[in-house]
């Protein structure tokens, strides 16, 4: 069977419903995250089986830095989603391929020097996140090690842009499960088998990159040839539309995690305690809410084929739809938070203040994340409309302006549950007027095109 008989219709998101597009590409691409978040929360779950609410502290301290990277990979493989998109729209598949292996080499070059340039200035960081003493000490060897499969992890994120924008969203979604299932499978050997502890977790986050990539290669060149062969022009051509839209992107991306460590200080002056929930409350929201930060990416293709292919009404259409999913979305995860609150503090032998954290971040502080929805429906309609700038600006508006009175309120109430509710409303003074202008956005291309 020849190749070509692998290949997807690869303008697939031009016709049909939209809302069953926006479903399909975001139920896939946060099934793909969740797996991604998995990998941090097997960890935090194994780690917790301990019995040291220091080691779980540790454990908040390192996945806040991770983020930084992470946020760096999400970054590119928007860009490589949305460069390559456009190309497959404009029935330009060749050019797409090109761009797609540029993609994947600027984003593995680009996020290697940002793990280097982290683990560089790690100490500093981690003091002024609170990390102190013991916590301190077992964040920094946690990070020195996994710090170095943070690259691997970025290019298997672009491979899955990459095979996203090329109509084939179920190779991404195997990309991701293959490194869940690995860390599932590995952790227990390394952290209780061989009895490494932390060590162990943190050579398993390295290892199971290796089995992504290995997938996504597989996806990307056997099954759909999607990859052209590498070159220096060929690089040289496409770095900066790449980095036009990856750019603004990351900046974008990072104002996440730069919150979240404003938010880790903060709760730092509360205890170790304090840390150890925030600790596990940074593993549930990204899992729970994996389809909104899956969107952006997601629908991006989605937006992309669509300017592609001038059809501007379907891109209006993508985004109202997007926000429909969102509200939808995060209802059900609120419910599903509030009747399983009880599961999670037994699964991570939560008790005390810890218990009573999990409990009321899942009442009061989940629903919140509607407006953190509407932000990044917005953002999706920003990157791939070129209007990245404004997801710069909204995103770090809400990373400062939204998040530092917000959690001075909380520290004013003496609350380490008062900062992270006050956090999450913070974004409400952002999330809808992005989506306003983001419509404006979409009208003023249409009337220029």
């Amino acid at each position: 069977m020849t190749t070509e008989a692998y290949l997807p219709a690869d303008a697939a998101y031009v016709q049909g419903p939209v809302f069953r597009h926006v479903v399909a590409l975001t139920a896939l691409g946060s099934l793909g995250l969740m797996a991604i978040f998995s990998v941090d929360l097997v960890n935090l779950l194994y780690i917790s089986m301990l019995g040291d609410e220091a080691l779980t502290a540790a454990m908040g301290y390192a996945g806040a830095v991770l983020f930084v990277v992470v946020s760096v990979g999400i970054g590119f493989s928007i860009g490589v989603t949305a460069l390559t998109a456009r190309h497959i729209g404009a029935g330009n598949r060749a050019a797409a391929r090109r761009v797609a292996t540029s993609g994947l080499i600027v984003s593995f070059i680009a996020t290697s020097a940002m793990a280097l340039a982290l683990l560089a200035v790690l100490d500093p960081c981690l003091r002024l996140l609170g990390a102190e003493g013991r916590e301190l000490e077992v964040t920094r060897h946690f990070l020195l090690i996994a710090m170095f499969g943070m690259p691997l992890l970025a290019l298997s994120m672009a491979m899955g842009g990459a095979l996203m924008a090329f109509g084939a969203p179920r190779m991404t979604l195997w990309i991701n499960l293959a490194g869940a299932a690995a860390t599932a499978l590995l952790d227990p050997i390394f952290i209780f088998g061989l009895d490494l502890g932390v060590t162990g977790a943190a050579i398993v986050t390295v290892l199971v990159r290796f089995v992504a990539l290995a997938v996504g290669w597989y996806g990307l060149v056997p099954r759909l040839s999607a990859l052209a062969k590498p070159t220096v022009e060929g690089v040289r051509r496409d770095v900066g539309p790449i980095l036009a839209i990856a750019f603004p992107a990351i900046l974008t991306n990072l104002a996440t995690p730069v919150s979240n460590m404003l938010v880790t200080a903060y709760v730092a002056r509360f205890g170790t305690e304090a840390v150890a929930g925030w600790s596990i409350i940074g593993r549930i929201y990204p899992l729970c809410f994996a389809g909104i930060f899956a969107l952006t990416g997601s629908v991006g293709a989605i937006f992309g084929q669509n300017v592609g292919a001038r059809r501007f009404d379907r891109v209006r259409k993508t985004l109202a739809d997007s926000t429909l999913f969102t509200a939808i979305y995060v209802a059900v995860i609120w419910l599903l938070l509030f009747l399983g609150t009880d599961a999670i503090n037994w699964a991570f032998h939560a008790n005390g203040r810890v218990a009573e954290m999990i409990a009321f971040y899942c009442l009061w502080a989940a629903p919140t994340f509607i407006f953190t929805g509407a932000l990044f429906v917005a953002n999706a309609a920003f990157n791939n409309l070129g209007f990245a700038s404004h997801s710069t600006i909204f995103n770090w508006g809400r990373a400062t302006i939204g998040t530092l009175p917000f959690c001075w309120l909380g520290v004013w109430q003496e609350s380490a549950d008062a900062v992270i509710l006050w956090w999450s409303i913070g974004a409400a003074l952002f999330g809808l007027p992005a989506l306003w202008l983001a419509r404006r956005s979409i009208d003023r291309l249409a009337a220029r095109a």
